[in-house]
């Protein structure tokens, strides 16, 4: 595996779509709003509560989508003094559209088994993302399907992906901060903090990605997102006293997802 591949997939933020807990929870004042404004004077890393809870999306998100996704804009805050490794590399994706499909899908939670539920919805069915099918559609758009073998999401922990690549090779994907916003009945805010640990053979890394995006309902077969990632160094990287928790990249993206099917049979 090339060093320009495994560049690209440390800033692959598996997790594109993140989501809000509807109607169960308050939103939070005004915080990721905020932080949509100030882009792209993104200058520390966002502080987000540990989740909790399993992620739940609004009911208009369910059934399948054909997913846009747009590089519009990408910024390193440092350069020239620091740049990462990727940043130039992923210069060939502004203006190129990538596409895949995701779906959300109908569940019934039993408390008993998954810890992350609260007890107020175990009896009703609520719209949570396949995991396993958006992750591996997601990375296969990116990277290219004869990378990309399988995505794996821990049963024991919602929260933690894991992604082989060919060969010896592999992505932990672990959501360490979540926040979401209410900004009215079509329109909402969402923000997660992933840890990502990509090990090969013979060696690691590790960086933080924060992601976050605002979508809107614009008619029931068509939802719009502004997407922002930023990528961190963690305090294993020798480079990480140039930054701190300052971003080192700034990711700009649209999205526009279409819906191609919906009605699923609960599991």
């Amino acid at each position: 595996m090339n060093n320009n591949f495994i560049k690209k997939s440390l800033v692959l933020t598996i997790a594109l779509f993140v989501t809000f807990f509807l109607n169960i929870y308050p939103a939070y004042s005004g915080i990721l709003t905020d932080r949509i404004a100030l882009y792209p004077h993104w200058e520390h890393q966002l502080s987000l509560p540990t989740p909790h809870q399993e992620l739940i999306f609004p009911s208009w998100f369910e059934g399948k989508w054909d997913v846009k996704s747009t590089l519009k804009q990408q910024i390193a805050p440092l350069s020239p003094k620091f740049k990462t490794p990727a940043f130039d590399s992923n210069e060939q994706y502004i203006d190129k559209n990538i596409t895949f499909f995701v779906q959300f899908i109908p569940t019934i939670f039993n408390p008993k088994n998954d810890n992350f539920i609260p007890s107020i919805i175990h009896k009703k069915p609520v719209i949570i993302p396949d995991r396993a099918f958006n992750g591996l559609a997601i990375s296969q758009a990116y990277l290219g399907e004869e990378n990309v073998k399988e995505v794996i999401i821990n049963k024991n922990n919602s929260t933690e992906q894991i992604t082989k690549f060919k060969g010896e090779n592999e992505l932990i994907s672990t959501v360490i901060g979540r926040q979401q916003e209410i900004v009215s009945e079509d329109k909402f805010i969402t923000s997660e903090i992933t840890r990502q640990f990509f090990r090969r053979p013979n060696s690691v890394y590790l960086n933080l990605v924060e992601t976050t995006t605002k979508y809107e309902l614009i008619n029931p077969d068509y939802i719009q997102g502004k997407q922002v990632t930023a990528i961190y160094l963690s305090p294993q990287d020798p480079d990480y006293f140039i930054a701190f928790d300052q971003p080192v990249a700034l990711y700009y993206y649209t999205l526009d997802l279409h819906k191609k099917m919906s009605n699923f049979e609960l599991k």
